[in-house]
Protein backbone atom coordinates (compact mmCIF):
# COMPACT_ATOMS: atom_id res chain seq x y z
CA UNK A 1 0.00 0.00 0.00
CA UNK A 2 1.42 3.33 -0.69
CA UNK A 3 -0.47 6.19 1.21
CA UNK A 4 -0.70 9.72 -0.80
CA UNK A 5 -1.33 12.49 1.49
CA UNK A 6 -1.87 16.04 0.36
CA UNK A 7 -1.87 18.83 3.06
CA UNK A 8 -3.29 22.41 2.92
CA UNK A 9 -1.57 25.30 4.89
CA UNK A 10 -2.30 28.64 5.85
CA UNK A 11 -2.08 31.09 8.43
CA UNK A 12 -5.51 31.22 9.77
CA UNK A 13 -8.41 29.12 8.30
CA UNK A 14 -11.02 26.62 9.13
CA UNK A 15 -11.17 25.59 5.24
CA UNK A 16 -7.46 24.40 5.64
CA UNK A 17 -7.32 21.15 4.86
CA UNK A 18 -5.09 17.85 3.75
CA UNK A 19 -6.31 15.05 1.74
CA UNK A 20 -5.00 11.20 2.82
CA UNK A 21 -5.51 8.36 0.12
CA UNK A 22 -4.75 4.74 0.54
CA UNK A 23 -5.15 2.11 -2.14
CA UNK A 24 -4.74 1.27 -6.01
CA UNK A 25 -1.23 1.20 -5.11
CA UNK A 26 1.57 -1.73 -4.80
CA UNK A 27 1.19 -3.11 -1.40
CA UNK A 28 4.73 -1.98 -0.27
CA UNK A 29 3.59 0.04 3.18
CA UNK A 30 5.30 3.24 1.99
CA UNK A 31 2.98 6.25 2.98
CA UNK A 32 3.78 9.41 0.53
CA UNK A 33 2.97 13.00 1.41
CA UNK A 34 2.63 15.71 -1.01
CA UNK A 35 1.96 19.23 -0.34
CA UNK A 36 1.66 22.34 -2.31
CA UNK A 37 4.42 23.98 0.26
CA UNK A 38 7.78 24.58 0.30
CA UNK A 39 10.47 24.21 3.06
CA UNK A 40 11.90 27.78 3.65
CA UNK A 41 15.07 25.86 5.75
CA UNK A 42 12.12 25.51 8.40
CA UNK A 43 12.35 21.91 8.37
CA UNK A 44 9.25 21.45 6.89
CA UNK A 45 10.14 17.66 5.47
CA UNK A 46 11.04 16.62 8.56
CA UNK A 47 8.49 18.18 10.21
CA UNK A 48 5.31 16.36 8.29
CA UNK A 49 7.50 13.04 8.29
CA UNK A 50 7.49 12.76 12.20
CA UNK A 51 4.22 13.55 12.13
CA UNK A 52 2.64 11.26 10.11
CA UNK A 53 5.55 8.69 11.28
CA UNK A 54 4.00 9.44 14.86
CA UNK A 55 0.50 8.82 14.09
CA UNK A 56 0.79 5.39 11.41
CA UNK A 57 3.21 3.86 14.09
CA UNK A 58 6.27 4.11 11.27
CA UNK A 59 9.92 4.84 11.41
CA UNK A 60 10.41 8.07 9.64
CA UNK A 61 12.46 6.50 6.93
CA UNK A 62 9.58 5.08 5.50
CA UNK A 63 7.39 8.34 4.68
CA UNK A 64 8.30 9.95 1.37
CA UNK A 65 7.63 13.68 0.97
CA UNK A 66 6.71 15.99 -1.92
CA UNK A 67 6.59 19.17 -1.84
CA UNK A 68 5.95 22.56 -4.10
CA UNK A 69 4.67 20.80 -6.80
CA UNK A 70 1.73 22.33 -8.85
CA UNK A 71 -0.24 19.06 -9.26
CA UNK A 72 -0.57 18.71 -5.23
CA UNK A 73 -3.23 20.36 -3.26
CA UNK A 74 -3.31 24.22 -3.09
CA UNK A 75 -1.81 25.15 0.22
CA UNK A 76 -1.39 28.89 1.54
CA UNK A 77 1.71 31.25 2.30
CA UNK A 78 4.32 29.82 3.55
CA UNK A 79 6.40 31.79 6.28
CA UNK A 80 8.50 31.43 9.22
CA UNK A 81 5.74 31.20 11.79
CA UNK A 82 3.24 29.64 10.15
CA UNK A 83 4.23 26.75 8.13
CA UNK A 84 4.93 24.62 11.41
CA UNK A 85 0.95 24.68 12.62
CA UNK A 86 -0.80 24.56 9.02
CA UNK A 87 1.12 21.26 8.09
CA UNK A 88 1.30 19.72 11.12
CA UNK A 89 -2.60 20.01 11.66
CA UNK A 90 -3.72 18.89 8.29
CA UNK A 91 -0.88 16.14 8.51
CA UNK A 92 -1.96 14.75 11.56
CA UNK A 93 -5.72 15.28 11.35
CA UNK A 94 -5.97 13.60 7.71
CA UNK A 95 -3.77 10.64 8.95
CA UNK A 96 -5.73 10.24 11.91
CA UNK A 97 -9.32 10.30 10.04
CA UNK A 98 -7.45 7.42 7.50
CA UNK A 99 -5.85 5.48 10.29
CA UNK A 100 -9.57 5.57 11.60
CA UNK A 101 -10.61 4.05 8.03
CA UNK A 102 -8.13 1.13 8.09
CA UNK A 103 -8.75 0.49 11.69
CA UNK A 104 -12.56 -0.39 11.02
CA UNK A 105 -11.63 -2.42 7.57
CA UNK A 106 -9.36 -4.33 9.55
CA UNK A 107 -11.83 -4.87 12.84
CA UNK A 108 -13.82 -7.63 11.71
CA UNK A 109 -10.86 -9.45 10.20
CA UNK A 110 -8.79 -9.23 13.89
CA UNK A 111 -12.00 -9.77 15.63
CA UNK A 112 -11.41 -6.68 17.99
CA UNK A 113 -13.24 -3.74 18.34
CA UNK A 114 -12.14 -0.72 15.73
CA UNK A 115 -11.52 1.46 18.85
CA UNK A 116 -9.52 -0.81 20.03
CA UNK A 117 -7.24 -0.87 17.90
CA UNK A 118 -3.53 1.15 17.60
CA UNK A 119 -0.68 1.46 15.32
CA UNK A 120 2.31 0.97 16.77
CA UNK A 121 6.14 0.12 15.67
CA UNK A 122 5.40 -1.05 12.33
CA UNK A 123 2.34 -2.92 13.40
CA UNK A 124 -1.54 -2.91 14.20
CA UNK A 125 -2.60 -4.52 17.07
CA UNK A 126 -5.21 -4.66 19.65
CA UNK A 127 -4.25 -1.79 22.21
CA UNK A 128 -1.50 -2.79 25.04
CA UNK A 129 -1.61 -6.67 23.80
CA UNK A 130 0.96 -7.10 20.84
CA UNK A 131 -0.31 -10.76 20.49
CA UNK A 132 -2.63 -10.18 18.57
CA UNK A 133 -1.62 -8.27 16.11
CA UNK A 134 -0.62 -8.17 12.62
CA UNK A 135 2.96 -6.20 10.79
CA UNK A 136 1.65 -2.44 8.72
CA UNK A 137 2.56 -4.50 5.42
CA UNK A 138 0.13 -7.22 5.97
CA UNK A 139 -2.76 -4.85 7.07
CA UNK A 140 -1.92 -2.74 3.83
CA UNK A 141 -2.19 -6.05 1.91
CA UNK A 142 -5.77 -6.64 3.28
CA UNK A 143 -7.02 -3.25 1.11
CA UNK A 144 -6.34 -4.54 -1.92
CA UNK A 145 -7.35 -1.99 -4.37
CA UNK A 146 -9.81 -0.35 -2.77
CA UNK A 147 -9.13 3.15 -2.25
CA UNK A 148 -9.51 4.97 1.33
CA UNK A 149 -9.42 8.98 1.37
CA UNK A 150 -10.13 11.46 3.76
CA UNK A 151 -9.66 15.15 4.60
CA UNK A 152 -8.43 16.84 7.56
CA UNK A 153 -9.30 20.18 8.58
CA UNK A 154 -6.59 22.68 10.00
CA UNK A 155 -8.61 24.85 12.42
CA UNK A 156 -7.29 26.92 15.09
CA UNK A 157 -8.33 26.63 19.06
CA UNK A 158 -11.34 29.68 19.19
CA UNK A 159 -14.18 29.02 20.47
CA UNK A 160 -16.14 25.36 20.13
CA UNK A 161 -13.75 24.85 17.38
CA UNK A 162 -10.85 22.70 18.74
CA UNK A 163 -7.64 22.72 16.57
CA UNK A 164 -4.13 21.94 17.15
CA UNK A 165 -2.54 25.26 16.49
CA UNK A 166 -2.62 28.98 18.44
CA UNK A 167 -0.91 31.98 18.16
CA UNK A 168 1.18 33.77 21.34
CA UNK A 169 4.38 32.81 21.18
CA UNK A 170 6.51 34.36 23.68
CA UNK A 171 10.11 34.45 25.03
CA UNK A 172 13.08 36.21 26.47
CA UNK A 173 16.18 37.73 24.94
CA UNK A 174 19.15 38.74 27.29
CA UNK A 175 22.77 39.89 25.80
CA UNK A 176 25.89 40.60 27.47
CA UNK A 177 27.99 43.19 25.45
CA UNK A 178 31.25 44.83 26.21
CA UNK A 179 31.76 48.73 24.76
CA UNK A 180 35.04 49.69 23.78
CA UNK A 181 34.34 53.51 24.52
CA UNK A 182 37.94 54.66 22.56
CA UNK A 183 36.58 53.20 19.51
CA UNK A 184 33.20 52.57 19.60
CA UNK A 185 33.15 49.06 19.04
CA UNK A 186 30.42 46.83 20.44
CA UNK A 187 31.13 43.39 21.13
CA UNK A 188 28.54 40.43 22.17
CA UNK A 189 29.73 38.34 24.61
CA UNK A 190 26.81 36.20 24.84
CA UNK A 191 23.44 35.82 24.29
CA UNK A 192 20.38 33.81 25.88
CA UNK A 193 17.15 32.91 24.34
CA UNK A 194 14.43 31.31 26.40
CA UNK A 195 11.19 30.56 23.85
CA UNK A 196 7.79 29.37 24.74
CA UNK A 197 6.02 28.59 21.42
CA UNK A 198 3.43 26.22 22.39
CA UNK A 199 3.82 22.30 21.52
CA UNK A 200 7.51 21.71 20.42
CA UNK A 201 7.05 18.94 17.20
CA UNK A 202 10.70 18.49 17.23
CA UNK A 203 13.27 20.33 20.07
CA UNK A 204 16.18 20.33 18.31
CA UNK A 205 14.79 21.92 15.07
CA UNK A 206 12.94 23.91 17.28
CA UNK A 207 16.11 25.23 19.08
CA UNK A 208 17.96 25.64 15.96
CA UNK A 209 15.40 28.46 14.53
CA UNK A 210 16.17 30.09 18.33
CA UNK A 211 19.71 30.11 17.18
CA UNK A 212 19.25 31.78 13.89
CA UNK A 213 17.48 34.05 15.39
CA UNK A 214 19.90 35.03 17.78
CA UNK A 215 22.29 35.10 15.30
CA UNK A 216 19.96 37.70 12.70
CA UNK A 217 19.21 39.91 15.83
CA UNK A 218 23.17 40.25 16.25
CA UNK A 219 23.50 41.07 12.45
CA UNK A 220 20.56 43.67 12.95
CA UNK A 221 21.62 45.13 15.62
CA UNK A 222 25.30 45.72 14.84
CA UNK A 223 26.13 45.86 11.28
CA UNK A 224 23.08 45.27 8.82
CA UNK A 225 22.12 48.80 7.33
CA UNK A 226 20.02 49.76 4.18
CA UNK A 227 21.24 52.84 2.35
CA UNK A 228 18.54 54.38 0.43
CA UNK A 229 18.26 57.16 -2.51
CA UNK A 230 15.87 59.70 -0.76
CA UNK A 231 15.08 60.79 -4.36
CA UNK A 232 15.00 57.58 -6.49
CA UNK A 233 14.04 55.18 -3.98
CA UNK A 234 17.69 52.78 -4.79
CA UNK A 235 19.43 50.67 -2.51
CA UNK A 236 22.84 52.20 -2.66
CA UNK A 237 24.52 49.48 -0.83
CA UNK A 238 22.51 46.37 -2.51
CA UNK A 239 25.39 43.87 -2.46
CA UNK A 240 27.71 41.95 0.39
CA UNK A 241 31.04 44.80 0.12
CA UNK A 242 28.80 47.48 1.71
CA UNK A 243 25.82 45.71 3.08
CA UNK A 244 27.29 43.97 6.39
CA UNK A 245 27.11 40.76 8.54
CA UNK A 246 27.86 39.38 11.34
CA UNK A 247 30.48 36.47 10.75
CA UNK A 248 31.43 33.72 13.58
CA UNK A 249 33.55 36.11 15.64
CA UNK A 250 31.27 39.30 15.92
CA UNK A 251 28.33 36.94 17.38
CA UNK A 252 30.01 35.85 20.73
CA UNK A 253 28.40 32.73 22.99
CA UNK A 254 24.71 31.84 22.35
CA UNK A 255 23.16 29.78 25.04
CA UNK A 256 18.74 28.85 23.72
CA UNK A 257 16.61 26.83 26.40
CA UNK A 258 13.22 25.80 25.28
CA UNK A 259 10.45 26.29 27.69
CA UNK A 260 8.87 22.74 27.46
CA UNK A 261 6.29 22.15 29.64
CA UNK A 262 2.87 20.27 29.99
CA UNK A 263 1.66 23.68 30.82
CA UNK A 264 2.79 25.05 27.42
CA UNK A 265 1.99 21.77 25.67
CA UNK A 266 -1.65 22.52 25.83
CA UNK A 267 -1.58 25.71 24.18
CA UNK A 268 -0.74 23.74 20.93
CA UNK A 269 1.59 24.30 17.91
CA UNK A 270 2.85 28.30 17.67
CA UNK A 271 5.01 29.46 15.16
CA UNK A 272 8.33 30.27 15.95
CA UNK A 273 10.66 31.52 13.37
CA UNK A 274 10.31 35.24 13.98
CA UNK A 275 9.69 36.17 17.26
CA UNK A 276 12.90 35.22 18.51
CA UNK A 277 15.01 37.53 16.31
CA UNK A 278 13.17 40.59 17.48
CA UNK A 279 13.68 40.94 20.83
CA UNK A 280 17.44 40.54 20.63
CA UNK A 281 17.83 44.16 19.30
CA UNK A 282 16.43 45.13 22.19
CA UNK A 283 18.69 43.53 24.15
CA UNK A 284 21.68 44.38 22.88
CA UNK A 285 20.98 47.72 22.66
CA UNK A 286 19.88 48.24 25.87
CA UNK A 287 23.25 46.40 27.23
CA UNK A 288 24.86 48.89 25.49
CA UNK A 289 22.48 52.31 26.89
CA UNK A 290 23.43 50.07 30.52
CA UNK A 291 27.11 49.95 29.33
CA UNK A 292 28.11 53.47 28.58
CA UNK A 293 25.14 54.87 30.37
CA UNK A 294 23.70 56.39 27.12
CA UNK A 295 21.18 55.40 24.57
CA UNK A 296 22.49 55.24 21.01
CA UNK A 297 19.77 56.13 19.35
CA UNK A 298 19.58 53.93 16.24
CA UNK A 299 20.37 50.59 15.16
CA UNK A 300 23.20 49.29 13.49
CA UNK A 301 24.90 50.19 16.67
CA UNK A 302 27.61 51.39 14.75
CA UNK A 303 31.15 52.78 16.24
CA UNK A 304 29.96 55.74 15.23
CA UNK A 305 26.78 56.07 16.37
CA UNK A 306 28.39 54.52 19.70
CA UNK A 307 31.24 57.33 19.59
CA UNK A 308 28.58 60.00 18.56
CA UNK A 309 26.08 58.98 21.66
CA UNK A 310 29.49 59.36 24.29
CA UNK A 311 30.59 62.67 23.16
CA UNK A 312 26.07 63.82 23.27
CA UNK A 313 26.63 62.61 27.08
CA UNK A 314 30.04 64.46 27.57
CA UNK A 315 28.75 67.37 26.14
CA UNK A 316 25.39 67.39 28.14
Amino acid sequence: MRAVVGAVEDDGGVGDAEFIQFGQQPADGSVEIDLGTQDLGTATRTMVAMVAAETFGLGINQIKIGLGDSRFPVSGASGGSTTIGGVSVSTRKAAVNALGKIFDLLAPIMNVPADQLEAVDGRIQQKGNPSKSMTWLQACAKLGTQTISDVGENARRSGEREGLVNQGASGIQMADVSVDIETGVVKINRIVAVQDCGLVVNPKTAESQVFGACIMSCCAALMEERVMDQTLGRVMNADMEFYKLAGIADIGEILVHMDITPEHDKKGIIGLGEPPAIGGVAAIANAVANAIGVRVPMVPLSPKRVLGALSNRRMA
